[in-house]
């Protein structure tokens, strides 16, 4: 007998395009089939599963126009695969816990009261939800609840129990899984074209069927230039804090970007630069086997004390990353910590 997924066309090429979660791929593509979306989705799961993904797939299943639904020859396929389509609009959070602001709710539903572009529905996504606060929230519910009928809504966040009861029980809930590993080595192997499937098995055996930390896992540089680009953006970081500019240093810090693995290194990196920066501060540095030139500026510049407790702080901040603090905030706060 046929599943659900394999019986619908739609659902078909969708799982084409989104490895495994059988019942949130049925689902989405029988509600495209039948031209009966939502106008609200909740999509929850742990980073790295594709909740963006799986967005821009309800996105493409709102506006598509193709014969056959989904099958990518239309120009809104088109459109949203690169990013370009006028009538998808993404909100993402900001500032220090990187939350969706009151402000940007409000420009939002003034957004969601003009016809689409070109399009038949216009779509807002809001990722990574979680940090949305309760005054932002109840904002948004009051266009969430009532939709205008060319709007659809889908939200991302790791659990929808983050939200408001008032918000999960008017948006239709996805939730997302961790994939079998040999079904994602397939789809990595064989669509993604990251690694053999040998390699794609291991990292999703490791990752416990989270495809995107089985991607990282891969990676697409080696591990020498992913130490290299560490190390890279680590001096940076030092040659910014010797310069005493904020600016430059909020943009070398930036400059990790959400690879949780690189913040990881790149910690790592800090410290020892310090350290060394801590020998010159005492008079040691003839002590030093390898010294570094940019460490020991600053080792000019910051006192013993200073530097000690920017370690220390380094490595609480780095303790955060296995505890899913979000990058955008974790390179802030790497910022200020060392400023």
């Amino acid at each position: 007998m046929l599943s659900a997924a394999e019986s619908c066309p739609t659902a078909q090429r969708i799982a084409r395009r989104f490895c495994g979660n059988a019942d949130a791929v049925s689902t989405l593509g029988g509600m495209v089939e039948s031209g009966r979306l939502p106008h609200a989705f909740i999509i929850e799961g742990a980073d790295g599963l594709g909740k963006s993904t799986f967005a821009r797939l309800i996105a493409r299943g709102a506006m598509c126009s193709c014969r056959q639904p989904l099958s990518g020859e239309c120009e809104h396929c088109r459109k949203i695969r690169e990013n370009i389509h006028p009538d998808l609009m993404i909100v993402v959070g900001s500032g220090k816990i990187n939350a969706i602001s009151i402000e940007s709710i409000r420009s939002m539903r003034k957004d969601a009261m003009i016809a689409p572009n070109e399009a038949e529905k216009r779509v807002f996504i809001l990722e990574d939800c979680d940090n949305m606060l309760p005054a932002a929230q109840n904002a948004f519910l009051k266009i969430f609840e009532e939709a205008p009928p060319h709007v659809v809504f889908v939200m991302t966040c790791r659990s929808a129990m983050n939200l408001l009861t008032t918000i999960r029980s008017r948006g239709r809930i996805i939730t997302l899984n961790p994939v079998e590993p040999h079904e994602g080595a397939r789809f990595i192997a064989e669509v993604m074209k990251a690694a053999d499937q040998q390699s794609a098995l291991n990292a999703c055996v490791t990752s416990g069927g989270n495809i995107g930390e089985a991607l990282r896992l891969l990676g697409s540089e080696s591990a020498s230039q992913a130490a290299q680009k560490a190390d890279t953006i680590a001096g940076g970081i030092i040659e910014a804090m010797c310069s005493g500019s904020e600016l430059a240093l909020a943009v070398k810090c930036a400059a990790i970007g959400r690879d949780r693995a690189m913040g990881g290194m790149v910690c790592g990196i800090l410290c020892e630069k310090l350290r060394c920066a801590l020998m010159a501060a005492v008079g040691a540095q003839d002590t030093l086997e390898s010294p570094d030139s940019q460490a020991l500026r600053l080792g000019t510049v910051l006192s013993p004390e200073a530097i000690m407790e920017r370690i220390d702080s380094i490595n609480e901040l780095s303790d955060m990353l296995k505890i899913n603090i979000s990058m955008p905030l974790f390179n802030t706060r790497l910022a200020i910590i060392l400023q």
